[in-house]
């Protein structure tokens, strides 16, 4: 299982240009990853990565999108529509154990809800 130290060198290193780990190590090691055992700090630490390196992986963040709505689904949000809005909050939040990147803070706000649907059918596998 993958500490928080490694998954945020993996989140530097796309963010710095790094392409040297495949595609699918990085989604296995995300999908191992657990950022913490509240609810509330997984979802934040998962959408924190996801959204911090969105911009440099676009074909990753379909399956690494599908474990960070878990912890949310798990807290009482049971659509898509919460799903957002909580992630809208999130952005903004001051507070939070894991804290978005601004490019990862945009990305919440601006471009995470063209995954609407897609969230719509994760959350009936869920």
């Amino acid at each position: 299982m993958p500490t928080y130290r490694e998954m945020e060198l993996i989140q530097r290193g796309i963010e710095a240009g790094d392409t040297s780990m495949a595609d699918a190590d990085l989604v296995e090691k995300f999908i191992s990853w657990i950022p913490s055992y509240n609810c509330e700090s997984a979802a934040e630490g998962y959408f924190s990565f996801l959204s911090s390196i969105a911009k440099y992986k676009p074909t990753l963040i379909e399956p690494l999108l599908k474990k960070a709505i878990e912890p949310v689904y798990y807290l009482g949000y049971e659509n898509s529509e919460e799903i957002l809005i909580w992630a809208a909050y999130f952005a903004k939040a001051r507070n939070a154990m894991y804290v978005p990147s601004e490019l990862g803070k945009v990305w919440l706000c601006e471009e995470l809800p063209d995954y609407k649907d897609y969230i719509a059918k994760c959350l009936i596998d869920i």
